[in-house]
Order: structure tokens, then sequence, then C-alpha cells
């Protein structure tokens, strides 16, 4: 794991990581890579906040990124699959840019333990691999991790 510390204003470190060879993002100290099916991940918490950074093959040879409406129906598929196998309900979905690729970003709520959570996604498809970063909070502590979030995404660097 290449881990270079640079520091978080919650005063738990968070890192530059090499996720692979296409992509380093930076990640929380406590953080576990492991793989999944077709991919790996890489997931971190700290106090309410969980992150999670995957990647998966499932797109591998089947999309494009010169296939916009292929892109934009598998962006729906996801976001529709992740909103409704949680029960949750949509709060907020746009395209956005992030280093010249199309990053479908979207806010759903969930219920965990009896207590509401939404969760910020951003997935992206780069290299024949589709990228997810899930970042979610507690309702009550979700607007004040939007400065955490937002160094999370912008530290996100293509190779």
């Amino acid at each position: 794991m290449c881990l270079v510390c640079t520091g978080l204003s919650y005063s738990q470190d968070v890192f530059e990581y090499e996720f692979d060879e296409n992509v380093t993002i930076e990640v929380l100290d406590n953080s576990e890579e492991g793989e999944i099916p077709g991919g790996k991940a890489v997931r971190g918490t700290h106090k309410n906040l969980i992150m999670v950074f995957s990647s998966s093959n499932k797109g591998k040879g089947k999309l494009s990124q010169n296939d916009e409406a292929g892109m934009m129906k598998f962006f729906q598929g996801v976001k529709d699959g992740a909103v409704n196998s949680s029960n949750g309900k949509l709060l907020q979905e746009e395209i956005i840019n992030l280093h010249n690729q199309k990053v479908l970003k979207f806010t759903f709520t969930l219920v965990v333990n009896g207590k509401k959570n939404w969760v910020e996604n951003y997935v992206f498809f780069y290299k024949d691999l589709v990228y997810t970063l899930q970042l979610m909070n507690t309702e009550k502590e979700f607007e004040k991790s939007s400065a955490f979030r937002k160094r999370i995404i912008d530290s996100i660097v293509l190779k």
C-alpha cells in the first residue's frame, strides 16, 4: 500500500493512496482494502462518516467513454439499483466533470440501525473499469462533513 500522510483538520490523518494503476485518492488512516467480485475496495471510517472507494470490471468491454448513451443508461441502472435496494429516497442527482470524465453524482437516504443516513455517490468509467466513491453519514452530521467529502473527491487523480 502506497501511503503518504497529508493530514486532516478532523485530527485524523488521511493518506494519498495508490488505489490501482489508474487512480490515486486520499483515504482515512484506518482504511482497509479488500477484494470484491470483479474488483477491489478500500473502506475507512471517521466518527459517523463511512467512506468506500471501489472498482469493478462490470463494464469491461461493454462500455466506452465515447458511448454517451450507453454510459448514461449504465449510470441510471447504478443509481436505481442503489436507491431501490436500500429502500432509500433519491435526494439529488447530477452529472459532473472530474478530469474530463463524466461522473454521476447522486445522494440518497438510507436507514441503518434505525438512524437516517445520507449517502453521496460518485460513479465514473475510466480505462475499462467502473469506479464508485460512497460517502455516508448520519442525516444530522452530513452537512458538517461537506468539506471533508469535497476534499476526498478533489483528491482523486486519474493516471
